[in-house]
């Protein structure tokens, strides 16, 4: 029976992702400038904890925010994140509410044999989407409407291997497979049908391989350091762009290359329950290689995170035992909007979870609130709020008799 609520569980966990309409999308209003906006990675835990996490051990999930984290499973574990948006869009003459989601991102790790872990993944690196409807005023000819549709997602799938070589060590590596696509269409239709309507798209696929490397270091068992390298990623991009008269259409081929990025950080236990976290990450502006529009306007960004955590416990009423998360981290983009004029995202975070009906697993849960830009400095706001939820799953691979006849 407890074996049944674990899948029921799941059922309903896929299903509330399932149900969410297609036509949402995730990221902030800004995220649909140059390659969209960063996803931040880790789970609900990580979330919660203003993504401060960096040097946690984790003994129950596959989507840790340092990998070499993985070394302390002991049994197979599946894992997926998901992320819902809503946000209030501000200029100094127009507001506009949104409400969004990411595609989930899911990992599973396996244990090789004590402290050695292979995981397997899916993450979202930068996305963006929307769409949007105007009139223009042209002399001399009907109005016409003109709709415009952004379409981003640079994604990575990891191959990990953790390894725990000593009790107070854990190293991890990764080769990542890079791919993307940009999409940008633009639509402009006449109701009068003496005029034609016409249209551009233009899309760009990247693909590329790249590295990293992470390490785990417990100092005393109420110390944590941890840090992370990722390397340089050599997109190889190819352009295509189609106009409504075929004659026009091009393509092309170039280069794009996402800089890399490291980061550091601690987790101090101030009693057997309650830690403290901290963490600080960054990049290098990338060059706008196919962005020449943006010549002047990207520049380095970095992520400086705190966080607070109460660990789960064992004495207590159920309230007691939880665990209880709290957390702020402010983004520095790699755009500025306009020149000059760095996007700044500031969030405070909040979270809790429990442990999984019928086995070992456990459902994280996790609120962000916050503000992305600023009129005064960007001509544009957004207040979010984002619900966060994650699932882990664990097993232990045990030889069966086989049953079949």
């Amino acid at each position: 029976m407890m074996k049944n609520l674990k899948y029921i569980t799941i059922a309903v966990f896929c299903l509330s992702i399932a149900l969410i309409p297609g036509t949402l999308s995730a990221q902030s209003i800004f995220g649909l400038n140059f390659i969209g906006e960063h996803n931040l990675g880790g789970n609900g835990r990580y979330s919660a904890t203003g993504y401060s996490g960096i040097a946690f051990p984790d003994t129950n999930s596959a989507l840790p925010l340092n990998p070499a984290s993985l070394s302390d499973l002991s049994s197979v574990t599946f894992s997926i994140f998901e992320m819902f948006n809503l946000s209030r869009v501000n200029t100094k003459q127009e507001t506009s509410d949104q409400n969004r989601f990411v595609l989930p991102f899911a990992s599973i790790a396996v244990p090789l044999k004590d402290g050695l872990v292979l995981g397997i993944g899916y993450k979202t690196r930068f996305f963006g989407r929307g769409n949007f409807t105007s009139e223009k005023e042209v002399d001399f000819t009907p109005q016409p409407r003109e709709l415009y549709e952004f379409n981003s997602s640079l994604y990575t799938i990891p191959f990990t291997l953790a390894w725990r070589p000593l009790d107070w060590l854990r190293l991890g590596t990764a080769l990542q497979i890079d791919r993307g696509s940009i999409k940008d269409e633009v639509y402009i239709y006449f109701d009068d049908p003496a005029y034609n309507s016409i249209s551009s798209v233009r899309t760009r696929g990247f693909s590329g391989i790249s590295w990293s490397l992470s390490a785990l270091v417990k100092l005393h068992p109420r110390v944590w350091i941890g840090a992370s390298f990722d390397d340089k990623v050599d997109y190889s991009v190819e352009e295509v762009v189609q106009y409504s008269r075929w004659i026009l259409n091009t393509e092309s081929t170039y280069d794009f290359t996402l800089p890399a990025a490291w980061s550091a950080g601690m987790a101090v236990a101030v009693t057997n329950r309650w830690w403290v976290s901290s963490s600080f990450w960054t990049r290098e502006a990338p060059e706008p290689a196919g962005f020449e529009h943006l010549e002047g306007s990207l520049s380095d960004e970095s992520v400086i995170s705190f966080g607070i955590e109460r660990r789960t416990g064992s004495d207590g009423g159920k309230l007691s035992r939880m665990p209880l998360r709290f957390g702020y981290y402010e983004n520095r983009w790699h755009l500025e909007f306009p020149a000059g004029q760095q996007v700044v995202s500031r969030f405070f975070t909040i979270g809790s979870g429990f442990g999984m009906p019928g086995g070992p697993g456990g459902i994280d849960f996790t609120i962000e609130a916050g503000k992305i830009g600023s009129v005064s400095d960007n001509g544009i706001d957004e207040k979010v709020l984002r619900l966060g939820l994650s699932l882990d799953l664990s097993e232990k691979w045990t030889r069966r008799k086989d049953d079949r006849h």
